[in-house]
């Protein structure tokens, strides 16, 4: 689907033989070497990958990862992914943890790069400064999702080689990659839903993809990989409904938007749960909302501008409505927040939606985080999902654009 050589831009392009495009790359590269050091020297200080590493142990031992281990989180992902992270867990924990921030670093910036070569409209025509706001923009995204060694690295590049493969009318192998990312993160479904919606044959390969992919990762020990599935189901009961106050989504903004109406009013905290109203009719209808505006928008774009919005109006539902929207998962909006930074005048006399919401994406994105509100401004904790509702309207006015142009 997308060639490592892909990471060689080629030598006759001005994306390279400038230095501000070299500068986000370096910037890229010290990124990946400080996330390094970070996980050798300090494995256990803000970093998930210990968590990774008990789950593989425990899964060697034939015993559940799904079971607590001393004070570390739970392992919450399906049993194929435990495939993706035995490569890292199998090694020393601190070796481990450095190969595995460089893969996760490494295959971001694949994604994101095969993103600028074959899917966003109009980036081979990029200048020079251009193609580095975009790197960039998504670095300054990206990095809180990086530096704690989640899995949204690895996650967020599997959905970008996919959305680059689909562009590139590469069904077979896109659908595979958004299948290995579905097994490593359920909850990142709407994505695929929304794409296989609007392309159903897609969808079948991704539905065959899915199969072929769980049926592997069972081959070796198919009644311990049942029991495993057993074991993941009982944790995801355990947790249904759950809600944690560093989760940053249209909840989020409800709740900042409410104590601000009525201050002093002692509004719930952030992790107070859904209201029961909120669930399901609010994400469903927007859900149908999105499906209906992006198959209107793309009745006669090309492919690979189709593919963008979907993808992007895909990533703005998931990150308004969940579930379990955390501060790092905003990597996976990282790419289409640069986009519309650096496409913003693309939107007509809607461009201010454009670079607003990137540069809120870029900048506001580290200072929005923590566990409870913002100490110094609380509407602060609502800056990301603001910064999703600018992204969709730009992408609406984006869209109607296009179709101006090929009216």
């Amino acid at each position: 689907m997308i060639e490592p050589s892909l990471l060689r831009v080629p030598a006759q392009s001005d994306r390279v033989n400038f230095p501000w495009t070299r500068l986000a790359l370096v910037a890229w590269l010290v990124l990946a070497i400080a996330l390094m050091v970070k996980l050798v020297c300090w494995p256990n200080r803000h970093t998930v990958f210990p968590v990774y590493h008990a789950a593989v142990q425990a899964w060697l031992a034939g015993e559940s990862p799904y079971e607590r281990v001393g004070e570390l989180d739970l392992f919450r992902y399906p049993p194929p992914s435990i495939w993706l992270f035995a490569p890292f867990g199998l090694l020393d924990l601190r070796l481990g943890g450095a190969l595995w921030g460089l893969a996760s670093v490494g295959i971001t910036l694949w994604g994101l790069i095969s993103l600028l070569k074959y899917a966003l409209p109009g980036a081979t025509a990029w200048s020079d400064r251009q193609t580095a706001v975009f790197l960039g923009a998504s670095l300054a995204i990206a990095s809180r999702g990086l530096w704690n060694a989640q899995a949204n690295g690895m996650l967020g590049g599997l959905i970008f080689l996919s959305v680059a493969g689909l562009a590139r009318s590469k069904t077979l192998a896109s659908a595979v990659a958004m299948a290995a990312a579905l097994l490593l993160k359920p909850t990142m479904i709407s994505i695929p839903m929304l794409v296989a919606a609007w392309r159903p044959t897609w969808g079948l390969k991704l539905l065959g993809g899915l199969a072929a992919l769980m049926v592997l990762a069972a081959v070796p020990q198919p009644k311990h990989s049942l029991w495993l599935w057993e074991k993941w189901v009982e944790h995801g009961k355990s947790s249904s409904g759950e809600r944690r106050g560093a989760f940053r989504d249209a909840w989020t903004l409800g709740l900042t938007v409410a104590d601000l109406v009525r201050p002093g009013s002692n509004e719930p905290g952030l992790e107070t749960a859904y209201a029961r109203w909120y669930y399901p009719a609010v994400p469903g209808a927007c859900a149908f909302m999105a499906l209906g505006t992006g198959w209107w928008l793309t009745r006669k774009m090309d492919n690979q501008a189709a593919v963008c919005l979907m993808a992007a109006l895909g990533t703005c539902w998931m990150m308004l409505f969940g579930p379990a929207i955390e501060h790092p998962t905003y990597l996976l909006a990282a790419p289409w927040l640069a986009w519309c930074l650096v496409s913003h005048q693309e939107a007509g006399r809607y461009s201010y939606l454009g670079w607003l919401a990137g540069l809120a994406g870029s900048v506001l994105i580290f200072f929005a985080g923590g566990l409870q509100a913002n100490s110094f401004f609380p509407p602060l904790s609502a800056s990301m999902p603001i910064a999703m509702l600018l992204l969709t309207g730009w992408l609406v006015a984006w869209g109607l654009g296009r179709q101006n142009q090929t009216a």
